[in-house]
């Protein structure tokens, strides 16, 4: 739980970015390990060996959103069992049940996936680096099922090929009207009458458009998007290469990182179709407008496809807030998020018949099989397998009219064929 802090009327102020948990983590790990060495060892208690652990976590480079999640689970993690020691009975797979159990029932299961992840790794670099510990308890821990949803659940909603031309015509020509969306104290006391613009006219206001559309056509995360640039779009070969993408950074705001061997950013080139080519050409010459009447700073950075209208970086977060006023003002499903975008090109190129290792490279996913286990939707109604079976079991075969005869121009059916298949002892078709 991040430290209270008033304002001067006495009113809370939300940590918004996490910075006031995230030191009060480390200064209560501080304060709790004075000298804890460098080494895991049989009386190494939970606390350090969190300590060490993300000292390693930092070596490796993990990236700063997934140390500050870490960090919130781990502070729960060691106020609650920090003094047990991990080689003993303190802390065995019914106390990290527990702890998870805990997790689901307070933060959804959600949260506890993500805990438990973290308690995991911290348990098989304990297994890694002392030979005293045997067993990593929380391998065996068995995941709450059953757990009361918190909030929105099942990942961004499964869309089809009409549900995309609906949301891009909608973005540039909707007049559908796109109101904002109120606080709950504006709820509560009522704000005065306004005409709100249109679906589209918020769109164009926002630079919103333009952005969803190279979403829909890349299959990109809005981060990834957000960090496009000019220099790596390619428009006669109609690629664009994804370089740098933009987070929020505890302490720093938002930042565009280029990593090499980024899990959420591989450095790679992807096809663009040509409705999503013809948008950026188009883009760029709006943009070459808008820098003669409004030049970015001396110090601009890099030339980004989806700057801010004062040529700094955009947040994800925010784009994720305009796409909700998008979206109840079209009345879409909540769990249509940006993501569902990303899972219709899997879903797309699945139906086509290409293989999870092309869809993989699309969508920029190292391991083919995490494509298919998290974006490809599974109990989908498939008319395709069922026309393959029928031309299995009939295929070749011809129809027959009443009187036994071939009959041209017929699809063949098991109920007109039992004269074909007599004498190889089959049993007889129902009556028709």
């Amino acid at each position: 739980m991040s430290p209270p802090r008033f304002d001067s009327i006495g009113r809370r102020i939300p940590d918004k970015d996490g910075g006031r948990a995230d030191a009060a983590v480390r200064a209560a790990a501080g304060a709790l390990i004075p000298d804890i060495g460098s080494e895991v060892t049989a009386t190494t208690t939970v606390a350090q060996l969190w300590v060490l652990y993300r000292v390693h976590l930092v070596r490796k480079g993990r990236a700063d959103n997934t140390l500050r999640l870490y960090d919130r689970w781990a502070g729960m993690l060691v106020q609650e069992y920090g003094f047990r020691r991990i080689v003993s009975e303190e802390f065995t797979t019914a106390t990290a049940e527990a702890f998870l159990d805990w997790v689901a029932e307070n933060h959804g299961r959600g949260s506890m996936l993500n805990a438990r992840s973290m308690m995991s790794g911290m348990f098989r670099f304990a297994v890694r680096k002392c030979p005293a510990v045997l067993v990593n308890p929380v391998r065996e821990a068995e995941i709450p099922e059953n757990v009361s949803p918190k909030g929105r659940t099942g990942g961004a909603a499964s869309i089809e090929a009409e549900d995309l031309r609906f949301i891009l015509a909608s973005v540039y020509w909707s007049t559908v009207p796109c109101p904002r969306k109120l606080t709950h104290a504006e709820q509560k006391r009522g704000i005065r009458s306004y005409t709100p613009p249109t679906v589209a006219e918020y769109c164009e206001d926002a630079d919103l458009a333009d952005l969803i559309a190279i979403m829909a056509a890349s299959g990109q995360r809005p981060s990834q998007v957000l960090g496009l640039a000019w220099p790596f779009f390619d428009r006669r070969k109609k690629t664009i290469r994804t370089v740098g993408k933009v987070i929020r950074v505890t302490g720093k705001g938002l930042v565009r990182v280029v990593k090499d061997n980024d899990p959420k950013n591989p450095q790679g080139t992807i096809a663009l179709p040509d409705f999503a080519v013809d948008i950026l050409i188009r883009r760029w010459d709006r943009m070459q407008e808008r820098k003669r009447e409004n030049p970015p700073p001396d110090d601009y950075p890099v030339n980004l496809i989806f700057p801010s209208f004062d040529w700094t970086l955009r947040d994800p977060v925010n784009v994720n807030h305009q796409w909700q006023r998008v979206r109840e003002a079209l009345g879409l499903p909540d769990a249509l998020s940006p993501y569902a975008f990303r899972k219709f090109m899997a879903l797309l190129l699945d139906d086509a018949g290409l293989s999870a290792r092309v869809t993989a490279d699309v969508l920029q996913h190292a391991d083919p099989a995490m494509t298919q286990r998290k974006y490809m939707a599974r109990g989908r109604v498939h008319h395709d397998a069922a026309a393959l079976l029928h031309n299995a079991v009939v295929g070749g075969l011809v129809d027959l009219d009443d009187q036994g005869h071939p009959e041209n121009g017929r699809t063949p059916s098991l109920w007109t064929l039992n004269g074909q298949f007599r004498g190889s002892g089959t049993t007889s078709a129902p009556d028709r």
